[in-house]
């Protein structure tokens, strides 16, 4: 790399620092430092397209395929808005001689970047979770009670529903990909089947679930599978995949994962004492009954959401306002919670900033997706 790009790099590296410092000791990231990143990124990028190493159709695709994960960071409550704007200016900073060794989707900086966020972000947490839950006692009582909650009743009857729902996703997908003559390798598609996956589900959350809703979508689904499947057994042999699938990543992992998390790290803290920048670990909806009256349920969810005015609080990165706080303290004041003894689970504040450069140090030094460096020692 010459000079300027390694200056571009060593840029990249000092507003990773910065966003980090004011990140864990303020929990918010100046906007001097991400849009200043996004501002140079931009510059660079344009840079480069006046050096003639890049196109004006490359930095257009860049910039709003980015900016497009960015915001889906932010929309699925991952990010707080400073994260996604730190993540798409350090998108743009990156020289394209970094990637030269790649190739195809895997040299798209974005999902370069994300991989080596989410991954290790991931395996962290997991390994962290696991810890505490080896060190805890009354193990099998936690496992019965996961069991119990998700195979009885409703809960099972959506998993039913969820995984029709899946396997029409993937289908459609896998015709899509087939239409635009594209075969992606077997890790990079069944990432993008749980990408579209939760992609359509978080697109739909805002959608009443009715009857009518789950015969139409669930029927919609089991068609189109069994229209595209060629045979029999290959419809047969999908099928037994992505249940298997199915079961691993959004029943054993996720709602295992997401109970451990609550355990372990959700503090239940009383009305009376929450804080402007307190995150919710729960959602509380308010319910009206046949009878007319109302009753408050709380909830959780697998996405952020507070489209529906029926939904009083909701997990979101950027926290309790103090509307939503004096809202609460006014139905505590009203008994409208005592059934949940006037208190909500409130969960850590994370700061992404110094995860997202821990992602960017493993860009720079492995120049591609990290576990492509791993599979090489083995």
């Amino acid at each position: 790399m010459s000079y300027y790009e390694t200056f571009l790099l060593l840029l990249a590296l000092v507003f990773c620092g910065y966003a980090s410092y004011t990140d864990l000791k303020t929990q918010q990231i100046r906007n001097v430092c991400s849009l200043g990143l996004l501002y140079m990124g931009t510059l660079s990028q344009l840079m480069a397209w006046y050096l003639g190493t890049t196109t004006l159709l490359y930095i257009l695709g860049l910039f709003f395929g980015s900016g497009v994960i960015a915001f889906g960071f932010y929309w699925f409550g991952i990010f707080s808005p400073g994260d996604s704007k730190l993540f798409w200016g350090l998108c743009l900073i990156f020289p394209l001689s970094l990637f030269n060794g790649l190739g195809g989707t895997l040299s798209f900086p974005p999902l370069i970047l994300t991989l080596n966020i989410i991954i290790p972000y991931s395996v962290g947490v997991l390994g962290y979770l696991l810890f505490k839950f080896v060190l805890m006692p009354n193990k099998l009582a936690l496992l019965l009670g996961f069991v119990m909650s998700n195979f009885k009743g409703a809960a099972l009857l959506e998993k039913f529903f969820n995984l029709l729902f899946f396997i029409g996703i993937a289908t459609a997908l896998t015709s899509v990909l087939e239409l635009l003559d594209w075969q992606p390798d077997r890790f990079m598609g069944l990432v993008l089947v749980l990408v579209a996956f939760t992609l359509v589900q978080k697109l739909l959350s805002p959608v009443p679930k009715t009857p009518m809703y789950y015969a139409i979508v669930g029927f919609a689904c089991v068609w189109f599978s069994v229209r595209s499947a060629p045979s029999v057994s290959t419809f047969l042999s999908g099928f037994a995949f992505f249940l298997g699938l199915y079961l691993v990543v959004f029943i054993a992992a996720k709602q295992l994962i997401l109970g451990l998390a609550s355990l372990m790290l959700d503090n239940a803290v009383d009305v009376e004492n929450l804080e402007v920048g307190m995150i919710p670990a729960e959602q509380i909806v308010r319910a009206e009954q046949p009878d007319g009256s109302v009753r408050y349920r709380k909830k959780q969810v697998s996405f952020s959401s507070s489209q529906d005015d029926n939904i009083i609080i909701s997990p979101d990165p950027a926290g309790l306002d103090a509307e939503e706080i004096i809202h609460l303290r006014d139905l505590a004041a009203a008994g409208a919670l005592a059934g949940f003894g006037n208190q909500i689970k409130i969960q850590p504040s994370i700061s992404f900033a110094p995860v997202i450069s821990i992602g960017v140090l493993l860009t720079v030094f492995c120049q591609g997706p990290f576990y492509l460096k791993l599979m090489e020692l083995f």
